[in-house]
């Protein structure tokens, strides 16, 4: 019985394995810009973040996370201990592991254990949740929620307590105002007028910093009262509002109003004088303003304004971004002082190229010294192309090798300027690298069609691949490749606002993104196409004998059922990947949710509803916006993946057959599994390939399990080759365990194993 219960488990896994296609994430393809390599070419792009350090392996050494406004996404990036150098490399092994953030998010540790806890913006009313971090060596990363939403007093010795309120547009300010060691809340109220300090009293009551009870100090911190029109501040406001012994008690009424959004603070001391300085930036400003603070920690005054922050400090320049900056202390360059990240707080509204400025800080972290160092920190290492990037691969030059293009929605400007940017492939059949030519393929910016997204192939039967370009409103233009067979392509817009077989201009709404593809098999390209409403348009080529004519009829502008948005959401921005696996159509369709959707079901039922298999696919996840697109560029008979995003970046997603990796021969370990079945926990062991026990601490491994489904349920770090594993959260099943060794610099290796477990009740 148990030898059939295995061969059955593993020909169900046969089964699934030949169901859809696996990508793993690999980031060990070169990629070169002006000539030098870039390293961190695959890490998806960056515009308007949030930073923060955080020890993301357990390692002792601080790295950095960013936390972007475009589509909610978290990267993380693991500090090589560079000292004074910014050493930091693209891991997104750590992602998973935090939970589901939005809005904004700040990691600050609040209870004094020297491990940063996340502060975000809730889920259930306007104001912060916060998740304690409870990571150790022998669990890895973790965190547990503690508050869902922050309660204060704001009329406090009352016992009256309301949400802490702050809005999903504002960053707030989390520091030690008094000195005691707790953490502190620093935001504007909602008059937007004046700062509130909104102090902790976990050291007052329990003596610990581990407590997160916070009431009213100040509703005007400082005394400066900001303008209603302006982001100018007046100093010595006499602040009749206030509470009537600032910083000590309030017997005064809540005078709080719906009227405050839009502002970032950071707290700083900056002239080492023990009390906060506080950094300003302004929803509709472009630069920054310090308010010195000539108090002390428990009476806070500011005295003095600089609207030029932080040209201040010796030669630096101020800040200037289009619109609301927003400061962050980071330590970036792991010498143990915080620097000076700047970044917009304006999605779609500001620069997204040169979006992280990084000042290095040259003093101290109580005196600090800011030197501008460049406005594109991290975002010179990575593919970058601004907002939106829509990849697509055509061999240009008839070289044999796969080149990658990249449009996008534009680079910030006077105005957006939309360009397709082209990358050569100038490695070889098996080991493809990738060097920039131009940000600007053949001029196209030109034309100017907002949100370029380009699709290659033949489209009117000469044998050589011809250019679709969808637009921002929803139409298509045709470029026919007029250059002679063999030759480097050449394109001529032949058909902008391109027609179908009725004579009529094709049009889905908004947000035009199309794939040149033959979907019915006879042997004519047709055209798939993604829109903003989050369906699919199809429009099969109806040209007839050895030279098509190019006559596009349109089928359905609802096809297959499929609409990727999300509940009760009237857009999805659809966007199209039809491919073949094992001569069974696939559909994987990109979406503003950020995941990725699969569909089957399509041969012999083009006209019908496809089934959706997947709406999370591999649990990929990058922001929003994604835009899928697959090819076989390194030879080995597996599609590989490219993934672009909002953020204007690119991911790459090796093509595998299974979960066990096809550089099976390199892996040195081996894996035991037991119980197995099991019904509420079992353990991995790691042995040596001998299945000899190893010695502790040689190795670090990480686990992850999958369901059937190919969803990624769990991911957990193994170390001292041993981990017992909680199933009780899961449900009865079968699931594949997948093992890979981690290098020293936190980097998955591409040799894995794979086992079965099955968990029964």
């Amino acid at each position: 019985m148990k030898s059939i219960r295995i061969t059955f488990f593993f020909l169900l896994f046969s089964i699934l394995l030949s169901a859809q296609p696996y990508f793993q994430f690999y980031d060990s393809i070169p990629v070169k810009i002006s000539g030098t390599y870039i390293s961190n070419a695959w890490a998806g792009g960056l515009n308007f973040v949030q930073v923060s350090n955080i020890d993301l392996d357990i390692d002792g050494i601080k790295d950095v996370i960013t936390f972007d406004r475009s589509g909610n996404k978290l990267r993380t990036f693991i500090n090589n201990g560079t000292v004074g150098t910014v050493d930091l490399t693209y891991n997104p092994l750590y992602e998973s592991k935090f939970p589901y953030l939005h809005d904004w998010a700040l990691l600050v540790d609040y209870n004094c254990d020297d491990k940063e806890d996340i502060f975000a913006f809730s889920d259930v009313g306007v104001g912060i949740k916060i998740y304690k971090n409870i990571s150790s060596v022998a669990t890895g990363l973790q965190f547990i929620l503690v508050e869902d939403l922050l309660q204060a007093k704001y009329n406090p010795p009352t016992a009256t307590l309301s949400n802490l309120y702050i809005t999903p547009v504002d960053i707030p300010a989390f520091c030690d105002i008094d000195n005691d060691t707790d953490i502190d809340i620093i935001t504007f109220g909602n008059s937007s007028t004046y700062i509130e300090y909104h102090q902790n009293q976990s050291m007052e009551l329990y003596g610990t910093c581990d407590s997160l009870i916070f009431e009213m100090a100040n509703k005007c911190w400082g005394y400066a009262a900001e303008s209603a029109m302006t982001n100018s501040f007046t100093l010595d406001d006499t602040c009749i509002a206030n509470v009537s012994s600032p910083e000590l008690t309030d017997n005064t009424s809540d005078l709080r109003s719906p009227l405050h959004s839009g502002g970032s603070e950071l707290c700083w001391d900056l002239d080492g004088d023990g009390d906060k300085e506080i950094i300003v930036g302004d929803l509709s400003f472009n630069n920054l303003t310090m308010l010195t603070n000539g108090g002390t920690p428990t009476a806070g005054h500011f005295t003095a304004i600089d609207a030029n922050f932080p040209a201040n400090n010796l030669s630096t320049i101020a800040a200037n971004t289009t619109v609301f900056p927003a400061a962050y202390s980071v330590d970036m360059d792991y010498d143990g002082v915080k620097d000076l990240i700047i970044s917009p707080n304006a999605p779609n509204y500001s620069e997204n190229t040169s979006s992280v400025i990084y000042y290095k800080n040259t003093g101290a972290n109580n005196f600090p010294d800011f030197d501008f160092i460049q406005s594109n920190i991290l975002q010179d290492n990575m593919i970058e192309v601004g907002e939106g990037s829509y990849p697509s691969f055509f061999d240009y030059d008839n070289d044999g090798l796969k080149d990658l293009f990249v449009g996008n929605y534009g680079y910030y400007g006077a105005s957006f300027q939309p360009k397709i940017a082209q990358f050569k492939n100038i490695g070889t059949a098996t080991n493809p690298e990738f060097d920039l030519i131009t940000l600007d393929y053949a001029n196209l910016s030109s034309l100017s069609i907002l949100n370029m997204v380009p699709a290659f192939g033949d489209l009117d039967g000469d044998t050589d691949a011809d250019l679709i370009i969808g637009g921002f409103d929803g139409k298509l233009h045709y470029f026919e490749n007029t250059a002679l067979i063999g030759a480097t392509a050449n394109f001529v817009l032949t058909a902008p606002n391109f027609k179908n077989s009725n004579n009529r201009v094709i049009d889905v709404g908004d947000y035009a993104a199309p794939q040149i593809v033959d979907v019915d098999g006879d042997g004519k390209n047709d055209l798939i196409v993604g829109a903003r409403n989050g369906k699919l348009a199809y429009y099969n080529h109806i040209g007839t004998g050895t030279t098509p004519i190019l006559s596009m009829d349109s089928v359905s502008h609802f096809w297959g059922g499929v609409k990727v948005n999300r509940p009760t959401y009237f857009i999805g921005y659809s966007y199209p990947f039809l491919f073949k696996q094992s001569g069974v159509s696939k559909l994987m369709v990109g979406a503003e949710s950020g995941y990725l959707q699969i569909y089957d079901s399509i041969d012999g039922n083009l006209g019908g509803t496809f089934t959706k298999t997947d709406t999370t696919y591999l649990d990929i996840f990058q922001g929003t916006r994604t835009a899928p697109n697959g090819a076989d560029i390194n030879n080995d008979g597996l599609m590989d993946l490219m993934v672009g995003n909002y953020a204007g970046g690119l991911s790459f997603y090796k093509g595998t057959a299974s979960f066990v990796s096809v550089n099976e021969n390199i892996i040195d370990f081996n894996v035991d599994l037991f119980p197995n079945p099991t019904n509420y926990s079992f353990t991995i062991r790691i042995l040596s390939k001998e299945n000899k026990t190893l010695a502790t601490g040689r190795q670090v491994y990480v686990l992850e399990i999958y369901n059937v489904m190919g969803q990624v349920v769990l991911t957990e770090k193994i170390e001292n080759n041993i981990i017992s594993v909680d199933t009780q959260h899961l449900s009865q099943g079968m699931y594949i365990c997948k093992v890979s060794e981690i290098d020293s610099k936190g980097k998955k290796q591409s040799g894995s194993l794979m086992k079965i477990v099955v968990v029964q009740r």
